[in-house]
């Protein structure tokens, strides 16, 4: 199959797109309003939520569902971060731009468990754009936690 090869799935109003070998997109044409604060710019759209099923190390499934809505309707989610490789090039990134202790705290977050009785390391990275300019952006360590409690504190970003 070439890079972009498309298979119509039968019967539904759906488009597989075949990126890679290892990433194919399924596009659902259903129409559906937008009941999100999210704006789309005039030539681009935004993502407003992704689904992803995580392959727990006990090769379990785990559905998370990542939520950008925002009541503020400012989108300021830049990458979603998900293997050693990410890491290293934001990382790098980090240390050109906003000095070796920020790129140190992105490294050791996610090389270590968040709390030493935690089922696993983190899964992915979650950065966020800064508001300001000369601000660090947010960065968030997900999905290694044992419990996922709604009574915690609003997560920190890690630097």
């Amino acid at each position: 199959m070439s890079a972009l090869a498309k298979i119509k799935t039968s019967g539904q109003n759906t488009e597989e797109i075949r990126l890679a070998k290892d990433i194919n997109l399924i596009y659902d044409f259903t129409e559906k309003p937008n009941r999100t604060q999210l704006k789309a710019k005039s030539d681009r759209a935004v993502v407003a939520k992704l689904r992803a099923d995580l392959v727990l190390p006990n090769n379990k499934i785990l559905t998370v569902d990542i939520d950008f809505d925002s009541t503020s309707g400012y989108h300021n989610n830049t990458m979603l971060i998900m293997d050693d490789f990410g890491v290293e090039m934001l990382v790098t990134a980090f240390a050109v731009k906003y000095g070796q202790s920020f790129a140190d705290k992105i490294t050791k977050a996610w090389a270590e468990k968040k709390h030493q009785d935690d089922p696993r390391k983190p899964t992915y990275l979650l950065v966020q754009k800064p508001i300001r300019d000369g601000d660090v952006p947010k960065i968030f360590v997900a999905c290694g936690d044992k419990i996922h409690d709604n009574d915690n504190k609003t997560p920190q970003s890690i630097v």
